[in-house]
Formats: C-alpha cells, sequence, structure tokens
C-alpha cells in the first residue's frame, strides 16, 4: 500500500503561497473541481472522488488523526463510470458526508501540494509527501513548511469531512 507523509493547514495568504508555487517552474498546475462522497465504513476512510464531472477515483485511506503531521497509507482506483459506481456504494454503504471543493494542484516529483477553497469551510493547504524513506519525507516537508511561510498554530488533524460533521 502506498504512503504519504502529510499535513493541513488553514490558509488567510493564499495569494502569497501561490506566488511563490507558481515562480518555481518545476511544479507541473492543474485546477480541479472535486466532489468527495464519504461513505461509513468498519474502519479507515472510503471516498469516491469525481473530478470535474467527468472521471473519479474510488480512494481508501487510512490514518492516525492524532497526529497534525501523520502518514497516510491509501489505494485509489480510478474510473470513468463514477454515477455507477456511486449507486453501487450507496446501495451497499451509507453516504457519511459530500465535500465539495476547488483544488490547485502543484506536483513536482514525489510531492503534491494542494490549494483548496473548500464550500462552508474556506481555504485550506495540504501538502503530500509520497515516501520509501520517513526520514527523508520529514526534511523535505520542514523545508516546505519554511518556503511557504507555514504557521504550525494553522495545522489541522481533522478531515475536511470531519470539520464538515463537526460544523452541522
Amino acid at each position: 500500500m502506498p504512503k504519504n507523509f502529510e499535513i493541513k493547514c488553514r490558509i488567510r495568504n493564499l495569494s502569497e503561497i501561490k506566488k511563490i508555487l507558481v515562480s518555481d517552474r518545476s511544479y507541473k498546475y492543474s485546477i480541479e473541481k472535486q466532489k468527495d462522497i464519504y461513505y461509513k465504513v468498519k474502519s479507515g476512510r472510503l471516498k469516491l472522488r469525481i473530478i470535474n464531472e467527468k472521471n473519479s477515483d474510488l480512494i481508501y485511506y487510512n490514518r492516525k488523526e492524532k497526529n497534525r503531521e501523520r502518514v497516510s497509507n491509501f489505494v485509489i482506483s480510478s474510473t470513468i463510470n463514477f454515477k455507477e459506481l456511486n449507486f453501487i456504494m450507496t446501495e451497499q454503504f451509507e453516504v457519511m458526508v459530500i465535500v465539495n471543493k476547488k483544488r490547485e494542484i502543484f506536483v513536482k516529483d514525489n510531492i503534491r501540494i494542494h490549494l483548496d477553497t473548500v464550500n462552508k469551510l474556506g481555504k485550506f493547504l495540504e501538502i503530500e509527501i509520497m515516501f520509501k524513506d520517513l526520514k527523508k519525507a520529514k526534511k523535505l516537508m520542514e523545508e516546505l513548511k519554511d518556503l511557504l511561510r507555514l504557521n504550525p498554530k494553522d495545522f489541522i488533524k481533522s478531515s475536511y469531512s470531519d470539520l464538515l460533521i463537526n460544523k452541522k
């Protein structure tokens, strides 16, 4: 199962962070409209991510939500038949919550940086580093946090799904 080392934080300076990332031309940039449908499962998290109403990924992941910096184990299966897949999933699992967001994505090597505008929640940044060596991933994360001038007080442990559920 692939692993990534990740952080998530609220951001107030979206334009400054975006300017830093855009100035580094080695990042590949894209924008997606994402709808994440979370299903109630016995362990971990399971969501169907519908991307730009064209294709989707069924994503299972498991991580400890105790730390603000954490390791996530995940599996992704892609499909273009998201309506059929959602029908099957909702027949078998209760829908827990739906998260809608605009995601600006910056990718370089094993690094994914997301600038998210999440409906009903606000603006966030996520950094995900795919890794084989956790020590190297942690060092790289420190460099990125410094580069983007992130404030550790803004880091959060919760997923968007938890934030929306707790908001209700």
